[in-house]
């Protein structure tokens, strides 16, 4: 029986990107390897709440993002519709938008990629009962309120105060009724609908949105969504204990896979069920990554052999802890050769076979003293912050054809690598290699790409 009740979201996306001071507008903008209105739709697509998805864009955009969804197969879009010359318009034009059979509608702004399913839950409870729901959150600030000269002239009770978010969930026909109040009454730029549906002198519900569920405005805004995408990660190994059977009848590739870190995650990995293909510069056949002949070779047998690559994690790196004024140009080119080249020939090698099979998933080894370099440290740091850069460029580049490519950046581990540089260090104050092979493990299953998992 088709759905007689239908739940809409309309998604907002008509910016033209002025205040962010760039030519592409900043729905467009990628943020963790995918365009901001992308993990936008992907939470509306995934929510069970959601019947059909209206997308409001500007009219020179509107192929873009019909690409778009086709790309990434945004499957509950129903129509892509060109936006007027307000937000209040363009909200009106989607709501009509919306199939016959809608009921209740979702407002939301395209630009706010951190929405959770659970809060769609409770919008789409609550606006079955309320008619009209609108998202909020505390307001940590005082708020102050001026005068046209500047003064101030109250400071009221934040406590009564709340900072609006979207969505915004409504019954149709109420939302439809107040917009054309406000035509009838020459109301042509509000910014909010509630503020609509107030002036029918219809109340309106609160529920609690969340500090996250932030709107990307100013470019200063994707560095810090770009930051939460990264703490965000960290949910992954809170949430899950356990790989199930994540890795059963997958082939994974291991580099470096010989000791250390790749060690443990071999030694999971196969315990989990995996085909694990494991190899380093001193195991039979020998791989070196600075060589890209022996990392084709070697993936080239492992292809052979299985006709499969699910995963491949690239372990191999190396560090020599020396102040630049001591090292030589020869130690400085073999850090980077070893752990920037290195990726890339583990990449550049692996792409291919990945494209083939219609998907898979890279995962390199970072490290946390990539975000800022130390004495001692600069040849290793910034080979390890390129490493993230160019993973981060390798998940825009690869996320139409279904290819993850992600970066984990663990703290201090006892390893063989930290022992031979630091020598013995006090007892409880690393890592254990296994606890950060189960989190890479963990991070290696999400559907994330672009991301850095910060492993602590």
């Amino acid at each position: 029986m088709p759905n007689l009740e239908k739940t809409s979201a309309i998604l907002l996306a008509s910016g033209s990107g002025k205040r962010f001071q760039d030519q592409q507008p900043k729905q467009f903008m990628k943020l963790a390897g995918l365009p901001v209105i992308a993990h936008t739709l992907k939470v509306f697509q995934t929510s069970p709440a959601i019947d059909e998805i209206v997308i409001v864009c500007h009219r020179n955009y509107i192929e873009d993002v019909w690409a778009l969804v086709s790309q990434y197969s945004f499957s509950k879009v129903v129509k892509v519709v060109a936006g007027g010359s307000t937000r209040q318009e363009s909200s009106r034009i989607g709501i009509r938008a919306c199939s016959k059979e809608t009921q209740y509608v979702l407002i939301h702004d395209s630009v706010r990629p951190f929405l959770t399913m659970p809060l769609i839950d409770d919008l789409v409870d609550a606006v079955k009962i309320h008619k009209a729901v609108d998202t909020v959150i505390p307001s940590a600030d005082t708020l102050v309120e001026v005068d046209s000269a500047g003064f101030i002239v109250n400071i009221p009770d934040r406590t009564r105060f709340r900072r609006g978010q979207t969505p915004q969930a409504f019954q149709r026909k109420l939302i439809l009724e107040a917009h054309e109040k406000a035509i009838n009454e020459k109301i042509d730029n509000a910014t909010d609908d509630c503020q609509l549906v107030m002036r029918l002198g219809h109340p309106v519900f609160c529920v609690n949105g969340h500090e996250q569920n932030i709107k990307i405005t100013y470019p200063l805004d994707l560095h810090i969504a770009d930051k939460l995408f990264q703490l965000n990660t960290q949910q992954v190994f809170a949430e899950h204990s356990d790989m199930h059977s994540s890795f059963a009848d997958k082939t994974i590739v291991v580099f470096g896979g010989s000791a250390g870190i790749g060690a443990s995650l071999v030694n999971l990995i196969t315990a989990k069920g995996g085909k694990v293909y494991s190899c380093g510069r001193h195991t039979d056949p020998s791989v070196d990554v600075t060589d890209a002949e022996s990392v084709e070779s070697f993936l080239q047998y492992v292809w052979e052999a299985e006709q499969r690559i699910d995963f491949v994690i690239n372990c191999a790196g190396d560090l020599i802890r020396r102040d630049v004024e001591f090292m030589s140009l020869e130690e400085w080119r073999y850090i980077f050769a070893v752990n920037v080249e290195g990726s890339f020939n583990v990449a550049h090698a692996a792409i291919p076979y990945l494209r083939e099979q219609g998907g898979g998933a890279l995962m390199f080894l970072g490290s946390s003293s990539y975000t800022r370099g130390r004495a001692g440290y600069a040849a290793y740091s910034s080979s390890k912050a390129a490493v993230v850069n160019m993973c981060q460029a390798l998940a825009e580049e690869l996320a139409p054809f279904g290819i993850r490519v992600n970066v984990a950046s663990p703290g201090r581990v006892k390893t063989g690598l930290r022992e031979r540089n630091f020598g013995k260090e006090p007892e409880g104050s690393l890592l254990d290699p296994d606890e950060v092979a189960k989190k890479i493990a963990l991070a290696l299953t999400t559907e994330t790409t672009g991301s850095v998992f910060d492993i602590t």
